[in-house]
């Protein structure tokens, strides 16, 4: 018995000219953007940044590593880090020398013992000395070889379970990271209107990627137009809820400090986080629903576009169940600290979700959820018209003949040569 195998369905000229056509616009009007939003000063320094950011004079930041902790002083029993961070005096080595460190409450609490790396401000030769009363001050612990360690594991995993599109997709990874770092960020701080900026990231962000990941071809085109629609549609609906919930209030301190030292406002950094957010959530569902298309075209060849159509969204509807706790529980697990806050106090659940930074999560979460919801359906009839266009109707073939073994006819005449049985019967009909 033979087993015929499908080949994967393709689009049919005509559309991939049309996909072409479209693509072209966005990748020049993508290039074009970026040359002209490109910062002109990518290294704007912002006041008030914290100890990583700012330092007293004289200072400098440094690496120490802590030698000796003598807690001798702290009365036995005592556990408030604010008391045990007075009496309880670190030494730390920090290029080849030794001197005392002082150690905020909350590190304090968290554990700074013998042998730990931290980063540190060097107080050695700053006139800030004698007042401040030791040699260093503690930034935060040095997490230079745990982060790498699990990055390298990360990128294994994915090595292993994916092989080269999982390459293909770390490299994509590394490309929108930096176009986040490289040319959004900086041009977001060198003025240049934020909204465009964001607009032009997504846009080189999904070409780039998408394509990388999973290759040229139509199904990828199809994917990003889907992701295109659902990013257009996710930017229209925030800038809007935004404007009319009235988000634009900095409500924590990085807030203060962007609107306070630049010409930023608050509502165009909220769209543009919703954005960002909102294309990574996008490239997920419409890559899924586009191969869902092919898949099940691929296996039936034969089935008609609503069928198709609606055995994809059944799939696209499980993808969005799932996908919308994705979205909630990421930013429930972001603000935990706050949520935690909030609910020790007196307050009914719906204040806590309407004020504050609260409500600009809430709103984020609602947004990028409506924007995937509607991709999907989206994605999933421009799938399902791309991949039947390129599929022909199958013709109706004759059964098959079996063949007639040499020297035998259906009268019993011999024959010199196979034939088939139509043909043997046919040579009796004209003896």
């Amino acid at each position: 018995m033979h087993m015929t195998v499908q080949s994967e369905p393709k689009a049919s000229p005509r559309v991939r000219r049309i996909m072409i056509a479209c693509l072209i616009p966005l990748v020049v009007a993508t290039i074009v953007g970026i040359v002209l939003l490109w910062p002109g000063n990518p290294d704007t320094d912002l006041p008030g940044g914290g100890p990583t950011t700012n330092s007293a004079e004289g200072t400098s930041h440094t690496e120490a590593t802590v030698t000796a902790v003598d807690a001798t002083a702290c009365e036995a029993g005592e556990t408030d880090p604010m008391v045990r961070a007075d009496c309880t005096t670190y030494t730390v080595e920090a290029d080849g020398r030794e001197g005392s460190l002082y150690v905020t409450p909350d590190a304090v609490k968290a554990g700074v013992d013998v042998g730990d790396t931290l980063k540190v401000l060097d107080f050695t030769d700053s006139p800030d000395r004698a007042e401040l009363g030791a040699d260093y001050v503690f930034i935060d612990f040095d997490r230079n070889v745990p982060m790498l360690a699990l990055a390298i594991i990360y990128a294994i995993v994915v090595l292993l379970v994916a092989g080269i599109r999982g390459l293909r997709a770390l490299l994509g990874l590394g490309f929108a990271g930096a176009v986040l770092f490289v040319f959004m960020l900086p041009a977001m701080l060198d003025g240049r209107p934020p909204l465009l900026v964001a607009l032009v990231a997504a846009s080189a962000i999904m070409v780039v990627a998408l394509y990388l990941a999973h290759g040229i071809s139509a199904r990828t085109s199809t994917a990003l137009f889907g992701t295109v629609l659902g990013i257009i549609i996710t930017g229209l609906l925030g800038a809007w809820m935004t404007s009319w919930a009235n988000l634009g209030i900095a409500y924590s301190e990085d807030g203060y400090l962007l609107v306070d030292t630049t010409d930023l406002a608050m509502t165009d950094i909220i769209v543009c986080a919703i954005l960002i957010t909102g294309l990574g959530v996008l490239n997920d569902v419409t890559i899924t629903q586009a191969s869902a298309v092919w898949e099940l075209a691929t296996a039936a060849p034969t089935m008609k576009p609503a069928q198709l159509f609606a055995r994809a969204m059944r799939i696209g509807r499980d993808h969005i169940a799932s996908t919308v706790y994705t979205i909630t529980f990421a930013y429930v697990g972001s603000a935990l600290m706050t949520l935690i806050i909030v609910s020790a106090h007196d307050q009914s659940l719906f204040d806590t979700f309407t004020l504050g930074d609260m409500s600009v999560e809430v709103v984020s979460i609602l947004v990028c959820s409506i924007g995937l919801v509607v991709a999907i359906p989206l994605t999933t009839g421009l799938g399902v018209l791309v991949v039947r266009s390129g599929l022909r109707p199958p013709r109706r073939s004759e059964p098959a003949e079996e063949a007639v073994a040499p020297g035998t006819s259906v009268s019993g005449l011999d024959s010199q040569a196979p034939m088939t049985r139509r043909e043997a019967r046919l040579r009796d009909r004209g003896r």
